[in-house]
């Protein structure tokens, strides 16, 4: 796995992206990150990368890092309405920038009167990436290291949909309907949305299309569908054909309004989108003979995966193939064409088992597969009289110029996808063995290659590669995301000029610069392998002792869990050290869906976490909606102040077969004894002895024998001073730092007013945390931290002397945290922690902590 450090982009007051005052935000529609209130009014680059766009009203700027992340720098809540004003671009679409680079300006004043507020957010977008370790609740400089995103692991992949059947013709079932519908998705039916469009129009036998500007696509193809190129507010009209057409049309119409899962955007139609100008006549590239030996060569490129290699060159480019045109009679030539798919499709399922965490992208490649437009348009061609090698690589081809022709870099880049899938078939139908890529290239080889196709790196151990230069190629294709997860550093778009690095030369990858170095001196060599080798040691040197037990320097036993928020954090938890999860947030499973969240799929999503974390503990929060986490399928009743109101456990008693069902996929989970139920909102222990009631019927229903544990979160004020009476019902209590700190100060989260102040280690907040401790010791229960508070360093020592004996933190500062912990004594964290009570103020706090430990 990759990971990425991002700067701040402003100086200014750091905050968890949940206290944003935008409901979009700050419930992780738009992706996850972090936000800041700026002192400043120079948005700068928080990373080296690509700008892919600056949306027309300068107020938003998204950057690709070198890792595949798409970062998301948004200035301001509801700033788009200004139209520009206020706001200058400093970059352009396309352009490269490295770190602290200036990308947008503003004028405070104007845009401070005129806004819902300045609090400026960095979000990633894109699907594939972890973000960990935010610097919040505090002041940071502009460039100051703030977020680390982890690249390259694809979420868990859903159960593939099932394949489109034939495309029914014109007059199947005698039944037609079509309804226009205005699409409402702010960036047009791009690949998410277009394959929850694909997932619903596959259920109807019949033919499904969608007409836009003149363009027809099938609705059964992803492909098809972004080769549209729709932009917000074009109008859609749905056509079907078949029995119960007229309901079908209905339904996935009413699907585009919804948004499809995406954001969707109000207002006028904009005004008509101008075609990219058509790429002029390619002129041939004037190669040259190979470098000379010894010849020293700089060549640059587009950054892709960052780090530094040095190695030998392997070529690896491929070679024309030709293929016979005519066939052998259709139905021969069909028979070879569907079962070299057939071969393909369990090629890629073994590469997803083989490489679960990128499950995702051999699952897209599978549905590519299905897709009727590719397959019908080789089947037309074998039809007439052509082979089926001919017939798939013009489908192929054919498609892949589409999306390459498309100006979203992201939907260009599947072009890939579809060339290697034609490279596999053709393999496939020659009778050839499956490549095994470069799994079996010599250790530490700096690749040449045309363009790295995703089947390439699938079966490659980390470790093997040293790097990647590709003549062609984009930074966000399914191979760079894989190479970033083998942490192989990879520069794309070298350009043609590569083809002269002969096998056996000297080179050097400098992914965080882009530029390949072919034949430097010897001593430009070592120095490079030194600094290669001597960042490598610090890693490990940071790591090496993260799997062990933690205890303190005087031996007291510190449990140090993580918080998950999805199936594919599991993982990479377990690799940073995390002794089990003691939050998993189960909202990512009832989130950003039009219906809630079967037992089954609950079952099985929770059981992968389970086996992922090879035994460890698994503490299985219930589902914490309402307030800020509004479902759409949920309807709760509008409320004056819903932070009072509907929230947690409230709204899982006021809906119990919701919470039920929850339960029962939770004690279905094995082994028995892993998972504990950790109830959230609890102000009494009434509560939470009605939830636990629950749990003993459904225990009793599914006939399970064992028992399991129930705990409460402390999180209301309440609580925490009934402790002692809460622990009678709980088994064990968990304090969550950030709802607990905005009830305790009276400071809502989503009011910018006096949301800068929110901090859990105020002396009032560290009172309640005590009592909480001391309530628990009566009946010996454990008392952990799961709030923010615990992946905060400077709390750990406060925490651990008020008698805290787990803490579950962000997956990405848990070896670092851990390494803090074992410096620590017992009698000095409780002589600081009692000096913290005294104090007046959450800063005078930090300032006994760092005058304590100042290394921190």
């Amino acid at each position: 796995m990759s990971a990425i450090t991002l700067a701040a982009p402003l100086a200014g007051w750091a905050m968890p992206l949940e206290d944003v005052p935008d409901p979009a935000f700050a419930q992780g529609l738009v992706g996850d990150g972090m936000a800041i209130d700026p002192t400043v009014n120079e948005l700068r680059a928080p990373c080296d990368g690509v700008v892919l766009s600056v949306h027309r009203a300068r107020h938003a700027c998204t950057i690709r890092a070198a890792s595949g992340a798409e970062v998301l720098l948004h200035l301001g809540v509801d700033t788009v309405g200004l139209n520009g004003e206020g706001f200058t671009a400093h970059v352009r679409d396309g352009q490269p920038v490295r770190t602290g680079d200036l990308l947008l300006s503003f004028d405070m004043d104007l845009v401070g009167s005129r806004a819902h507020s300045l609090v400026s957010m960095m979000v990633v977008v894109n699907d594939g990436f972890t973000v960990d370790g935010r610097t919040v609740n505090r002041e940071v400089a502009a460039g100051a290291p703030v977020m680390t995103v982890e690249g390259g692991t694809a979420p868990a992949a859903a159960a593939p949909a099932a394949a489109a059947g034939p495309a029914a013709g014109p007059g199947a079932g005698g039944e037609t309907a079509e309804r226009t519908v205005r699409l409402r998705i702010a960036h047009g039916l791009h690949a998410r949305p277009a394959a929850a469009l694909v997932a619903a129009a596959k259920a109807h036998p019949g033919a499904v299309t969608i007409l836009c500007r003149g363009q027809t696509a099938n609705a059964k193809s992803v492909v098809a569908l972004m080769g549209l190129g729709t932009v917000a507010n074009d109008e859609l009209t749905v056509r079907a054909t078949g029995p119960g057409a007229p309901g079908v049309v209905e339904s996935l119409a009413g699907l585009i309004e919804s948004g499809l899962g995406d954001e969707i955007v109000e207002g006028p139609p904009p005004a008509a989108a101008t075609a990219a100008p058509a790429a002029a006549p390619a002129v041939a590239e004037e190669i040259g003979p190979p470098f000379a030996p010894g010849e020293e060569v700089l060549l640059k490129g587009t950054i892709a995966v960052p780090g530094v290699a040095v190695g030998t060159a392997l070529r690896r480019f491929r070679a024309a193939v030709t293929v016979r045109e005519e066939g052998r009679g259709a139905a021969e030539e069909e028979r070879r064409l569907r079962g070299a798919l057939d071969r393909v499709v369990a090629g890629l399922s073994d590469a997803a088992r083989r490489m679960p965490e990128h499950a995702a992208i051999f699952q897209a490649h599978q549905e590519l597969l299905a897709d009727p437009e590719l397959l019908d348009g080789a089947l037309a061609d074998i039809g007439a009289g052509k082979s089926a090698e001919w017939a798939w690589s013009r489908a192929a081809r054919g498609q892949a110029e589409v999306l390459s022709r498309l100006a979203d870099p992201r939907m260009a880049e599947r072009a890939a996808d579809l060339r290697d899938l034609e490279q596999q078939v053709l393999a496939a139908l020659s009778g050839r063995e499956p490549s095994v890529g470069l799994a079996g290239v010599p250790e530490g080889s700096i690749v040449l290659a045309d363009e790295i196709l995703p089947s390439d790196l699938a079966g490659v151990p980390a470790g093997r590669l040293g790097g990647i230069c590709m003549v062609h190629g984009g930074p966000t294709s399914h191979a760079v995301i894989l190479a970033a997860a083998l942490g192989v550093p990879t520069v794309v778009a070298v350009g043609r000029q590569a083809e002269r690095i002969p096998d056996g030369a000297s080179v050097i990858v400098d992914g965080n610069r882009g530029e390949i170095r072919v034949s430097p001196p010897a001593e430009a060599m070592e120095a490079t392998r030194g600094a290669v080798a001597s960042r490598a040691a610090r890693r490990e040197e940071n790591r090496r002792t993260a799997h062990e037990p933690c205890r303190t320097a005087d031996g007291t036993r510190i449990e140090v869990l993580a918080n998950l928020g999805r199936v594919s954090d599991a993982p990479g938890a377990v690799t940073e050290g995390a002794e089990g999860c003691g939050l998993l947030r189960t909202e990512f499973l009832f989130l950003e869906r039009q219906s809630a969240p079967s037992e089954d799929e609950q079952y099985r999503q929770y059981q992968q976490i389970a086996d992922d974390l090879g035994g460890r503990p698994l503490v299985i929060r219930t589902l914490d909606v309402g307030g800020d986490k509004p479902l759409p399928y949920l309807p709760l009743p509008k409320e004056e102040n819903p932070v009072l109101g509907l929230r947690g456990v409230r709204v899982g008693l006021r809906e119990p077969e919701l919470l039920r069902a929850q339960i029962r996929a939770i004690l279905r989970v094995r082994p028995a004894g892993v998972c504990r139920i950790m109830v959230p909102m609890i102000a009494s222990p009434a509560e939470l002895r009605t939830v636990r009631a629950m749990v003993d019927e459904e225990r009793a229903r599914l006939g399970r024998a064992e028992p399991i544990e129930v705990g409460a979160m402390i999180e209301v004020p309440a609580a925490a001073l009934v402790a002692d009476r809460m622990s009678i019902v709980a088994d064990f209590l968990s304090i969550g730092t950030n709802d607990l700190t905005q009830y305790v100060l009276a400071m809502d989260r989503g009011n910018p007013h006096v949301a800068a102040q929110l901090d859990a280690l105020h002396p009032g907040v560290l009172r309640l945390i005590r009592q909480t401790v001391a309530g628990a010791e009566v009946l010996g229960r454990t008392v952990a931290v799961c709030g923010g508070a615990a992946s905060d360093p400077m709390a750990a020592p406060l925490l651990i002397g008020l008698g805290v004996t787990e803490l579950s933190a962000t997956p990405a500062v848990i070896a670092d945290l851990k390494a803090f912990i074992r410096t620590l004594r017992i009698a000095d964290c409780r002589r600081i922690a009692e000096m913290a009570l005294s104090l007046d103020s959450a800063e005078d706090v930090r300032r006994l902590v760092t005058e304590t430990w100042p290394d921190l």
